[in-house]
């Protein structure tokens, strides 16, 4: 195995003029970013909402590195949601604006899920006014990804195949300079890979041409949400890490 680089003038991404050009630490206002690896779960920091009295706890059951265990009541349409108390993200053309996650299902066809970045709400399931987001309907093993901008939905991609019970899966997106989404779905992406190119991650894009409408200006929330559809009987889902960033 090679050895570590050594940058001794350390090494940034800002430019020389800007303030902290010549500091040689990565410029930690660059992006406004919001990352939890769950190591603790720190409860306060989020508005849960649980619809049906389920729970959102810490779980040293379901893996390593931090994992959060989101399980709904027993009543059909019980979820559990997890956000910020505050949307702060905010998609600015020509500026890029990223989310990703892993997370884990215990039924994936009659689980419902969503994930990405959202209008703040309390009712994930019901409709989302604005966002870039992965989601999961009851009865469907496929995971759609949709851009949404004043309730219509302006572009959309579906995954096919992709879950398997019980098993992580990394779901993340980056909207580039040009507007495109890219979409990275798969088993464990984050961490290192052997070069196999048959389980890189899939190439899926929404482009900005195919867009029929503008990318949301609306302030949006780092969001998972888990619930049991239309089916009355408690469900799970493993949440392992969460994040979002802007690009100012």
């Amino acid at each position: 195995m090679a050895a570590p680089t050594r940058l001794t003038s350390g090494f940034t991404q800002a430019a020389k003029w800007q303030p902290l050009g010549d500091i040689g630490i990565p410029d930690p206002f660059f992006y406004a970013y919001f990352e939890d690896d769950f190591l603790p779960y720190n409860a306060a920091i989020y508005t849960v909402t649980s619809a049906g009295g389920g729970t959102v706890a810490a779980t040293a059951a379901k893996g390593s590195g931090g994992r959060v265990l989101m399980s709904t009541g027993a009543a059909a349409n019980s979820f559990e949601e997890l956000q910020l108390p505050v949307a702060s993200f905010q998609y600015t053309a020509q500026k890029k604006l990223a989310f990703l996650t892993r997370l884990q299902v215990d039924n994936i066809t009659n689980d419902v899920f969503i994930a990405g970045l959202i209008n703040t709400t309390a009712t994930p399931f019901t409709a989302v006014a604005d966002g870039i987001y992965f989601t999961k309907a009851a009865a469907s093993t496929n995971i759609v990804v949709n851009v949404v901008t004043g309730s219509v939905v302006i572009g959309t991609a579906t995954i096919t195949g992709a879950l398997t019970v019980n098993t992580d899966i990394d779901l993340g997106f980056m909207v580039d300079r040009l507007g495109n989404v890219k979409i990275s779905y798969g088993f464990s992406l984050e961490g290192v890979r052997r070069q196999n190119f048959a389980t890189l991650v899939p190439d899926l894009a929404i482009s900005a041409s195919a867009l029929t409408g503008t990318i949301t200006a609306a302030l949006l929330n780092p969001t998972v949400a888990i619930g049991n559809g239309a089916t009355a009987s408690p469900i799970t889902g493993v949440v392992d890490f969460l994040f979002a960033a802007q690009e100012r």
